[in-house]
Protein backbone atom coordinates (compact mmCIF):
# COMPACT_ATOMS: atom_id res chain seq x y z
CA UNK A 1 0.00 0.00 0.00
CA UNK A 2 1.48 3.33 -1.23
CA UNK A 3 1.02 5.83 1.84
CA UNK A 4 2.53 9.24 2.03
CA UNK A 5 3.81 11.30 5.55
CA UNK A 6 1.00 13.69 6.63
CA UNK A 7 2.07 17.16 6.44
CA UNK A 8 1.00 19.45 8.90
CA UNK A 9 1.12 22.61 7.67
CA UNK A 10 0.25 25.21 10.68
CA UNK A 11 0.66 23.16 13.92
CA UNK A 12 -2.64 23.13 16.40
CA UNK A 13 -1.37 21.20 18.81
CA UNK A 14 -1.64 24.25 21.14
CA UNK A 15 -5.50 23.90 20.72
CA UNK A 16 -6.25 20.50 20.26
CA UNK A 17 -3.58 18.72 21.38
CA UNK A 18 -3.91 16.32 25.06
CA UNK A 19 -5.68 17.53 28.42
CA UNK A 20 -2.54 19.12 29.82
CA UNK A 21 -2.03 21.64 26.76
CA UNK A 22 -5.81 21.91 27.29
CA UNK A 23 -6.16 22.67 31.15
CA UNK A 24 -6.00 26.51 31.26
CA UNK A 25 -7.64 27.26 27.32
CA UNK A 26 -10.90 28.85 27.05
CA UNK A 27 -13.75 27.22 25.72
CA UNK A 28 -14.37 27.90 21.95
CA UNK A 29 -17.97 27.54 20.52
CA UNK A 30 -17.26 25.88 16.74
CA UNK A 31 -18.75 24.64 14.20
CA UNK A 32 -18.02 21.93 11.84
CA UNK A 33 -19.20 22.41 8.22
CA UNK A 34 -19.54 18.81 5.92
CA UNK A 35 -16.28 18.95 3.68
CA UNK A 36 -16.72 19.82 0.21
CA UNK A 37 -15.72 17.02 -2.38
CA UNK A 38 -13.43 17.88 -5.06
CA UNK A 39 -12.17 15.19 -7.88
CA UNK A 40 -13.71 11.92 -7.98
CA UNK A 41 -14.35 12.23 -4.13
CA UNK A 42 -18.21 11.86 -3.04
CA UNK A 43 -20.56 14.18 -0.94
CA UNK A 44 -20.96 11.16 1.12
CA UNK A 45 -16.56 11.17 1.52
CA UNK A 46 -16.50 14.91 2.59
CA UNK A 47 -19.18 14.04 5.11
CA UNK A 48 -17.45 10.98 6.54
CA UNK A 49 -14.34 13.30 6.96
CA UNK A 50 -16.26 15.64 8.79
CA UNK A 51 -17.91 13.77 11.30
CA UNK A 52 -14.76 12.11 12.59
CA UNK A 53 -13.47 15.50 13.09
CA UNK A 54 -16.09 16.54 14.68
CA UNK A 55 -15.91 13.31 16.92
CA UNK A 56 -11.70 14.39 17.41
CA UNK A 57 -12.72 18.59 18.58
CA UNK A 58 -15.90 16.41 21.09
CA UNK A 59 -12.53 14.81 22.78
CA UNK A 60 -10.74 18.11 22.92
CA UNK A 61 -12.10 20.09 26.38
CA UNK A 62 -11.11 23.29 24.77
CA UNK A 63 -13.75 23.52 22.10
CA UNK A 64 -17.52 23.07 22.65
CA UNK A 65 -19.42 21.77 18.99
CA UNK A 66 -22.28 23.31 17.36
CA UNK A 67 -25.31 21.18 16.77
CA UNK A 68 -25.70 19.77 13.43
CA UNK A 69 -28.80 20.03 12.89
CA UNK A 70 -28.52 24.09 13.48
CA UNK A 71 -25.50 24.43 11.84
CA UNK A 72 -26.72 23.39 8.79
CA UNK A 73 -29.92 25.47 8.99
CA UNK A 74 -27.49 28.08 9.30
CA UNK A 75 -25.46 27.00 6.20
CA UNK A 76 -28.63 26.39 4.00
CA UNK A 77 -29.35 29.78 4.70
CA UNK A 78 -26.36 31.25 3.60
CA UNK A 79 -26.25 29.06 0.63
CA UNK A 80 -29.84 30.39 -0.07
CA UNK A 81 -27.93 34.03 0.07
CA UNK A 82 -25.66 33.52 -2.18
CA UNK A 83 -22.60 33.01 0.45
CA UNK A 84 -19.27 31.87 -0.72
CA UNK A 85 -18.15 29.15 1.99
CA UNK A 86 -15.14 28.57 0.68
CA UNK A 87 -14.07 32.09 1.58
CA UNK A 88 -13.48 32.93 5.39
CA UNK A 89 -15.06 36.32 5.09
CA UNK A 90 -18.80 34.56 4.32
CA UNK A 91 -17.11 31.74 6.36
CA UNK A 92 -17.42 34.52 9.40
CA UNK A 93 -20.58 35.64 8.57
CA UNK A 94 -22.28 32.18 9.08
CA UNK A 95 -20.01 32.04 12.65
CA UNK A 96 -21.80 34.52 13.31
CA UNK A 97 -24.84 33.93 12.65
CA UNK A 98 -24.62 30.80 15.32
CA UNK A 99 -22.47 32.82 17.40
CA UNK A 100 -19.24 30.35 17.15
CA UNK A 101 -15.87 31.64 17.76
CA UNK A 102 -14.71 29.25 15.25
CA UNK A 103 -15.64 27.73 12.38
CA UNK A 104 -13.83 24.58 10.73
CA UNK A 105 -13.72 23.72 6.86
CA UNK A 106 -12.36 21.63 4.75
CA UNK A 107 -12.22 19.76 1.20
CA UNK A 108 -11.58 15.46 0.17
CA UNK A 109 -10.11 15.28 -3.20
CA UNK A 110 -9.42 12.05 -5.25
CA UNK A 111 -8.06 11.89 -8.47
CA UNK A 112 -8.85 8.17 -8.67
CA UNK A 113 -5.35 7.33 -6.90
CA UNK A 114 -3.98 9.29 -4.05
CA UNK A 115 -6.91 11.18 -1.68
CA UNK A 116 -5.63 14.77 0.06
CA UNK A 117 -7.48 16.40 2.86
CA UNK A 118 -7.41 19.77 3.28
CA UNK A 119 -8.63 21.61 6.59
CA UNK A 120 -8.64 25.18 7.48
CA UNK A 121 -9.87 26.82 10.90
CA UNK A 122 -11.72 30.16 10.48
CA UNK A 123 -11.46 32.40 13.21
CA UNK A 124 -14.78 34.46 12.92
CA UNK A 125 -13.86 37.18 14.65
CA UNK A 126 -10.85 38.08 12.40
CA UNK A 127 -12.53 36.52 9.34
CA UNK A 128 -9.13 34.67 8.51
CA UNK A 129 -7.91 31.40 8.89
CA UNK A 130 -5.79 31.40 11.63
CA UNK A 131 -4.36 27.50 10.94
CA UNK A 132 -4.75 24.60 8.21
CA UNK A 133 -3.52 21.60 8.17
CA UNK A 134 -3.22 18.66 5.09
CA UNK A 135 -2.86 14.86 5.00
CA UNK A 136 -2.80 12.52 1.94
CA UNK A 137 -2.80 9.09 0.83
CA UNK A 138 -4.64 6.09 -0.82
CA UNK A 139 -6.45 5.33 1.79
CA UNK A 140 -9.17 7.64 3.07
CA UNK A 141 -9.67 5.46 6.21
CA UNK A 142 -6.44 5.54 6.99
CA UNK A 143 -5.19 9.39 6.08
CA UNK A 144 -8.32 10.61 8.16
CA UNK A 145 -6.86 8.08 10.80
CA UNK A 146 -3.55 9.51 10.87
CA UNK A 147 -4.90 12.69 10.88
CA UNK A 148 -6.53 12.67 13.67
CA UNK A 149 -3.80 10.70 15.52
CA UNK A 150 -1.51 13.78 14.66
CA UNK A 151 -4.11 16.61 15.98
CA UNK A 152 -5.30 14.95 19.20
CA UNK A 153 -5.54 11.05 19.57
CA UNK A 154 -8.83 11.69 21.28
CA UNK A 155 -11.27 9.67 19.32
CA UNK A 156 -14.13 8.75 21.60
CA UNK A 157 -15.47 6.26 19.35
CA UNK A 158 -13.15 5.29 17.10
CA UNK A 159 -13.03 6.77 13.16
CA UNK A 160 -16.55 5.88 11.44
CA UNK A 161 -16.29 4.76 7.99
CA UNK A 162 -18.61 3.65 5.71
CA UNK A 163 -18.13 -0.04 6.66
CA UNK A 164 -20.12 0.37 9.45
CA UNK A 165 -23.20 2.16 8.03
CA UNK A 166 -26.64 0.32 8.64
CA UNK A 167 -30.10 2.34 8.17
CA UNK A 168 -31.45 4.51 10.67
CA UNK A 169 -34.95 3.37 12.11
CA UNK A 170 -38.58 4.52 10.20
CA UNK A 171 -38.85 6.59 12.59
CA UNK A 172 -35.90 8.34 11.81
CA UNK A 173 -33.19 10.13 13.59
CA UNK A 174 -34.92 12.28 15.79
CA UNK A 175 -37.00 9.26 17.52
CA UNK A 176 -34.17 7.43 17.90
CA UNK A 177 -32.35 9.93 19.66
CA UNK A 178 -35.19 9.63 22.34
CA UNK A 179 -34.87 5.89 22.64
CA UNK A 180 -31.39 5.60 22.86
CA UNK A 181 -31.54 8.79 25.62
CA UNK A 182 -33.12 5.90 27.96
CA UNK A 183 -29.93 4.37 28.25
CA UNK A 184 -26.94 6.60 26.27
CA UNK A 185 -24.75 8.46 28.39
CA UNK A 186 -25.03 12.51 28.28
CA UNK A 187 -21.55 12.29 26.03
CA UNK A 188 -22.83 9.90 23.35
CA UNK A 189 -26.46 11.97 23.33
CA UNK A 190 -23.90 14.62 22.41
CA UNK A 191 -21.92 13.16 19.63
CA UNK A 192 -25.38 12.22 18.42
CA UNK A 193 -26.49 15.65 17.84
CA UNK A 194 -23.15 16.86 16.73
CA UNK A 195 -23.33 13.83 13.99
CA UNK A 196 -24.38 14.27 10.45
CA UNK A 197 -27.17 11.50 9.45
CA UNK A 198 -24.74 9.51 8.09
CA UNK A 199 -22.25 9.98 11.40
CA UNK A 200 -25.54 9.21 13.20
CA UNK A 201 -26.16 5.65 11.44
CA UNK A 202 -21.87 4.94 11.87
CA UNK A 203 -22.17 5.71 15.20
CA UNK A 204 -24.83 3.18 16.46
CA UNK A 205 -22.56 0.28 15.45
CA UNK A 206 -19.90 1.21 18.15
CA UNK A 207 -23.34 2.37 20.49
CA UNK A 208 -24.53 -0.96 20.41
CA UNK A 209 -21.01 -2.94 20.53
CA UNK A 210 -20.30 -1.37 23.78
CA UNK A 211 -23.42 -2.97 25.36
CA UNK A 212 -23.03 -6.38 24.01
CA UNK A 213 -23.21 -8.86 26.55
CA UNK A 214 -21.46 -11.46 24.71
CA UNK A 215 -19.21 -10.06 21.65
CA UNK A 216 -18.47 -13.65 20.25
CA UNK A 217 -22.19 -14.60 19.58
CA UNK A 218 -23.59 -13.32 15.97
CA UNK A 219 -26.12 -11.25 17.75
CA UNK A 220 -26.48 -8.62 20.31
CA UNK A 221 -28.60 -9.46 22.67
CA UNK A 222 -28.98 -6.14 24.33
CA UNK A 223 -29.70 -4.41 21.06
CA UNK A 224 -32.15 -7.37 20.62
CA UNK A 225 -34.00 -7.22 23.94
CA UNK A 226 -33.90 -3.13 23.61
CA UNK A 227 -35.68 -3.43 20.45
CA UNK A 228 -38.40 -5.60 21.63
CA UNK A 229 -39.21 -3.15 24.71
CA UNK A 230 -39.06 -0.23 22.34
CA UNK A 231 -41.82 -2.01 20.18
CA UNK A 232 -43.94 -3.01 23.28
CA UNK A 233 -44.08 0.31 24.51
CA UNK A 234 -44.73 1.80 20.99
CA UNK A 235 -47.12 -0.77 20.47
CA UNK A 236 -49.39 -0.97 24.18
CA UNK A 237 -48.81 2.27 25.44
CA UNK A 238 -49.01 5.19 22.71
CA UNK A 239 -51.31 7.97 23.64
CA UNK A 240 -53.18 11.14 21.59
CA UNK A 241 -50.48 13.19 23.08
CA UNK A 242 -47.36 10.94 22.30
CA UNK A 243 -46.06 7.80 21.26
CA UNK A 244 -45.34 4.53 23.64
CA UNK A 245 -41.96 4.98 24.01
CA UNK A 246 -42.19 8.56 25.50
CA UNK A 247 -44.69 7.88 27.71
CA UNK A 248 -44.19 7.29 31.61
CA UNK A 249 -45.25 4.02 31.29
CA UNK A 250 -43.10 3.50 27.95
CA UNK A 251 -39.82 4.57 29.71
CA UNK A 252 -40.41 2.05 32.55
CA UNK A 253 -41.14 -0.90 30.31
CA UNK A 254 -38.07 0.11 28.24
CA UNK A 255 -35.83 0.40 30.98
CA UNK A 256 -36.84 -2.36 33.22
CA UNK A 257 -39.15 -4.54 30.95
CA UNK A 258 -42.23 -6.05 31.73
CA UNK A 259 -42.77 -6.11 35.96
CA UNK A 260 -43.77 -9.43 37.54
CA UNK A 261 -47.44 -8.32 38.53
CA UNK A 262 -49.79 -5.14 37.60
CA UNK A 263 -52.19 -3.80 40.04
CA UNK A 264 -54.99 -2.43 37.86
CA UNK A 265 -56.91 0.46 39.04
CA UNK A 266 -58.00 1.91 35.78
CA UNK A 267 -61.51 2.30 36.61
CA UNK A 268 -60.79 4.75 39.38
CA UNK A 269 -63.58 5.52 41.78
CA UNK A 270 -66.49 2.62 40.99
CA UNK A 271 -62.89 0.33 41.89
CA UNK A 272 -62.37 1.65 44.62
CA UNK A 273 -65.22 1.92 47.07
CA UNK A 274 -65.59 4.08 50.18
CA UNK A 275 -62.36 6.56 49.98
CA UNK A 276 -62.83 10.36 49.77
CA UNK A 277 -63.24 11.14 46.05
CA UNK A 278 -60.75 14.55 46.66
CA UNK A 279 -58.56 11.58 47.59
CA UNK A 280 -55.36 9.78 44.96
CA UNK A 281 -56.87 6.72 45.90
CA UNK A 282 -60.41 7.77 43.51
CA UNK A 283 -58.31 8.55 40.74
CA UNK A 284 -57.39 5.63 37.98
CA UNK A 285 -53.95 3.72 37.77
CA UNK A 286 -51.84 0.92 37.43
CA UNK A 287 -49.01 -0.02 39.65
CA UNK A 288 -46.13 -2.03 38.91
CA UNK A 289 -44.52 -4.52 40.73
CA UNK A 290 -40.86 -6.17 40.16
CA UNK A 291 -39.67 -8.86 42.63
CA UNK A 292 -35.48 -8.47 41.92
CA UNK A 293 -35.97 -11.82 40.11
CA UNK A 294 -34.01 -10.51 37.04
CA UNK A 295 -30.46 -10.56 37.04
CA UNK A 296 -30.96 -6.82 35.39
CA UNK A 297 -33.17 -5.62 38.42
CA UNK A 298 -31.37 -7.87 41.65
CA UNK A 299 -34.09 -5.48 44.06
CA UNK A 300 -37.49 -5.30 44.41
CA UNK A 301 -39.47 -2.25 42.82
CA UNK A 302 -42.61 -0.70 43.21
CA UNK A 303 -44.07 2.05 40.12
CA UNK A 304 -47.68 4.08 40.56
CA UNK A 305 -49.00 5.43 37.81
CA UNK A 306 -51.86 7.39 37.92
CA UNK A 307 -54.45 9.35 35.26
CA UNK A 308 -55.13 12.49 37.18
CA UNK A 309 -57.05 14.30 34.57
CA UNK A 310 -59.41 11.13 33.59
CA UNK A 311 -57.49 11.79 30.32
CA UNK A 312 -55.98 8.37 29.66
CA UNK A 313 -52.88 9.90 30.42
CA UNK A 314 -51.39 7.47 33.06
CA UNK A 315 -48.27 9.36 34.25
CA UNK A 316 -45.40 8.68 36.94
CA UNK A 317 -46.90 9.74 40.26
CA UNK A 318 -44.53 7.38 42.72
CA UNK A 319 -42.04 4.74 43.00
CA UNK A 320 -39.02 3.18 45.00
CA UNK A 321 -36.91 4.32 42.73
CA UNK A 322 -35.18 7.71 42.95
CA UNK A 323 -36.69 10.25 40.04
CA UNK A 324 -39.72 8.55 39.04
CA UNK A 325 -42.00 10.69 41.55
CA UNK A 326 -42.93 10.64 45.27
CA UNK A 327 -40.98 8.64 46.69
CA UNK A 328 -42.27 5.17 48.15
CA UNK A 329 -39.54 4.03 50.99
CA UNK A 330 -39.76 0.44 50.45
CA UNK A 331 -41.40 -2.21 48.41
CA UNK A 332 -42.46 -3.71 52.51
CA UNK A 333 -43.85 -0.56 52.59
CA UNK A 334 -46.05 0.00 49.72
CA UNK A 335 -47.59 -3.93 50.45
CA UNK A 336 -48.42 -2.66 53.96
CA UNK A 337 -50.44 -0.05 51.88
CA UNK A 338 -48.50 3.40 53.04
CA UNK A 339 -47.11 5.42 50.35
CA UNK A 340 -44.43 7.95 52.05
CA UNK A 341 -43.98 11.16 50.47
CA UNK A 342 -40.92 12.78 49.78
CA UNK A 343 -40.15 15.83 52.63
CA UNK A 344 -40.16 18.56 50.47
CA UNK A 345 -44.25 18.18 50.42
CA UNK A 346 -44.75 19.08 53.98
CA UNK A 347 -47.51 20.28 52.96
CA UNK A 348 -49.24 17.67 52.25
CA UNK A 349 -50.37 14.72 54.38
CA UNK A 350 -47.08 13.12 55.26
CA UNK A 351 -48.70 9.12 54.38
CA UNK A 352 -51.44 8.60 51.87
CA UNK A 353 -53.48 5.69 51.48
CA UNK A 354 -53.69 4.95 48.06
CA UNK A 355 -55.41 1.88 47.30
CA UNK A 356 -58.04 -0.95 48.45
CA UNK A 357 -56.15 -3.67 50.51
CA UNK A 358 -58.80 -6.01 49.55
CA UNK A 359 -58.85 -5.49 46.00
CA UNK A 360 -57.19 -7.99 43.66
CA UNK A 361 -54.57 -7.25 41.33
CA UNK A 362 -53.51 -9.12 37.99
CA UNK A 363 -49.86 -9.76 36.33
CA UNK A 364 -48.74 -9.25 32.89
CA UNK A 365 -48.01 -13.06 32.49
CA UNK A 366 -45.53 -13.13 29.48
CA UNK A 367 -46.11 -9.89 27.82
Amino acid sequence: MRWRKIAVITVIWALIAGPSALAAAKVRHAAVLDFGPQGQATAEQGMDVADNIRLMFQGSESFELEKYRRMMNAVTAARDAGLDLTTPKDVARVGKALNDEVVVTGAVAYDGTLYRVDVAMNDVKGARVESSFNAEGDDLRLVTEELISAMSGAEKFGVLFPDELRDLPASGEKELRWEISLIASPEELALYDLLSPRGKSMMLDKFWLRRDPDPNTPANEFEGEFGKRVGYAQSHFATPLAPGVRTDRGKVYVLYGPPDEIEDRSGGVGSVVGFDETSWSTKPYYAWKYYGSRDVHGRQMVFVFVDEHSDGEFLIFASTEPGYGKRIGTFTEYDANRLQTDAEDTEEATETTFWDPGASSKGMGGQ
